[in-house]
Order: C-alpha cells, then structure tokens, then sequence
C-alpha cells in the first residue's frame, strides 16, 4: 500500500468536498424544488468523510504508534476549534455554558447546544474525533489486524441508519459509516490501481452520478448508500495516474484550497453570521455574499499557515524529542542488558 500522503488527486478531492459545503452553506443552488444545497451539502460531507477515513486508516497502516497519531491529529483540529469558540461565545454570541459544551465534541448528541449558524457545522468535528479516539483504541488493543474491523462496523452503522430510518444523521453512530467506508478502501488499495484500470475516467463518470444520486434528498432510502457510492468514487479516482483528471486534481490551486479546508470549514458560519445575512436576496446574494468568500478565504489562509501551523509544528516537535527519549531509553536497556 502506498502513503496516502504520495497521492495528490487526494488534495484535488479535498479541495472539491469544501467547495461543495461552502456553496451548499453560502449560495442559492438553483430551484428550492431540486434540493441542490442538500445534495451538496450531503456530497460534500459524504466525500470530506471519506477522505478521513482513507488517510487515517492509510497512517495507522504505516505508523501505528497511537500516541503520534492522537498528537498529529488533535494538533490539527483542537487549536482552530476551541479559537473560534472562543471568539463566538466569549464576543460574537456571549454564552460560555454552550461554549464549554462545544469544546467537549459532544453536541452531535446535545443539540440543544447548537446555535444554528455559529456552531452547528461542529457536529461533523464531533463525528471525526470520536473515530479517531475509537480506532487508536482498536490499535492499541488489538494492533494493526485490529484495522480491519473497519469492514463489519461500517455495515453495522449502515445497518443502524436502515433500522432507525435515517438516511442522514449528525450522530455518530448514524453518520460514521462515511468514515469507515472511506478506511475500508485504504485496507485494500494498491498503487497498482491506476496502471490495471482500464477505463478510469468512464468509472469516475459512473461513480460520480451514483454518488450524486445516493446525496439527493428524493432518492430516498437510495441515501443509505450514500457512504459506499463516496468511497467508490474516491477509489474510483485514485485509479488515475497520468490523466488530465489527475493532473487537475493535483494542481497547484487545487492543492492550496486542500491546505486551507478545514479553516474554510471551521470560519466560514461567522462570515454570514447576523448582517452578512440580511437583507433582500440581492442584497445578500449580490453584495454581501462575495465579501463573506473574501473574508472566509483570507481568514482561513492566515489560519493554516500561522495559528494552524504553529500548533502543528509544536506536535511534530513533540513527536521527535519523543522519538529521541525513547531510542535513548531503548540504548540504555541494551547497555544495561550487556
């Protein structure tokens, strides 16, 4: 299996999946009777998910010490998080007690500590940190075999949402599905892929409008399907090498817009939040709306590359001097030993 890290269609999809939230959250998609921010909002998400899954899963394949996994991963999420709950309930919207709640990653189960607009997209960080604590779990206790029981829990969480009727969910057990789907294709993928596939651009097209069907509010108890169409277009994608497909996936824009993402994600409710969201549909849609992408972007940049990049910095520091304290513990056992 090759490093997920060496793929760079996975910034090209990336890249897609936030563009996909943003445009759900932030603009009007086309007649309300054709449900396209719904079906943008599930695709995206579908694929954000699917995207974890599959690098997670790849990481732990390679490099199963769980504690530089939790580091690197809560380096990358906690310090964004708690910044922007701070900002909103200490300044924007002053209510410490739904802050305090926020911060647990538990209000995909407390909803009535969701302020609509502010902190309802946090049920999606929610959902990831609860798969990252249950799989460095499942390593620790059983070690890498331990990866493949992301097979039979994605079918158990599938059949949870069928039993419960839920063909979408911010709770875990309702939702985590889109994760696991995306780490059983890093149990299996081979970089040989892309040089067996036949015709991977006809499989991108095929996958691409079973997932988009499976995302549709009227498709029904199709949705169910929703997190195996995802990872079977994220497969599908990852059988491109040399195609123009590939080319534009790993591209410099698109590479950027990847490094970016979870800031987008993170920032981008407070940028419509109260008079960014006022007014008549022109006013909103036509004046204010660019000026929300433009602060969206700009806040995201100065995040991933200064306040995001410091904390991350910090844990690969910490992750070295580890590394060194432990070879030097493990010298010193020899030493002894002899």
């Amino acid at each position: 299996m090759n490093s997920a890290s060496r793929l760079p269609v996975l910034d090209g999809l990336r890249a897609i999946s936030i563009l996909l939230v943003l445009a759900a959250h932030m603009l009007p998609l086309g007649p309300k009777f054709l449900s396209l921010n719904y079906t943008a909002g599930a695709m995206g998400m579908s694929l954000f998910f699917a995207l974890s899954g599959f690098l997670i899963t790849s990481t732990l394949t390679h490099n199963s010490d769980i504690w530089e996994f939790l580091v690197r991963r809560l380096a990358r999420i906690i310090p964004l998080a708690y910044a922007f709950t701070f900002i909103v309930f200490a300044f924007v919207h002053f209510d410490p007690k739904v802050g305090l709640w926020t911060a647990t990653f538990l209000i995909n189960y407390f909803t009535q500590y969701m302020i609509v607009d502010l902190n309802d997209h946090f049920w999606s960080l929610c959902v990831e940190v609860h798969f990252y604590i249950a799989i460095a779990l499942i390593v620790f206790t059983c070690g890498k075999r331990g990866i493949w029981l992301v097979w039979p829990a994605c079918l158990v969480v599938t059949g949870l949402r069928i039993h419960d009727g839920a063909y979408i969910a911010i709770q875990t057990h309702l939702r985590v599905d889109e994760i696991l789907a995306g780490a059983c294709v890093a149990t299996v993928y081979r970089s040989s892929w892309s040089s067996i596939a036949k015709y991977p651009t006809a499989l991108v097209t095929i996958t691409a409008a079973v997932w988009f069907i499976s995302a549709n509010r009227d498709a029904e108890w199709f949705q169910y399907l929703r997190p195996y169409a995802a990872a079977s277009m994220l497969a599908a994608v990852l059988c491109h090498a040399d195609t123009l497909l590939a080319r534009v996936l790993g591209s410099r824009p698109m590479r950027y817009v990847a490094t970016i993402s979870y800031a987008l994600y993170v920032v981008h409710p407070l940028t419509i939040y109260g008079w960014f969201n006022q007014g008549t549909i022109a006013e909103r849609y036509l004046l204010k709306r660019p000026i929300s992408f433009m602060m969206t972007f700009v806040a995201a940049h100065v995040s991933a590359f200064y306040w995001e990049k410091f904390w991350m910095e910090a844990g690969r520091t910490w992750i070295r001097e580890r590394r060194t304290r432990l070879a030097k513990l493990k010298k010193n056992l020899r030493h002894t030993m002899t």
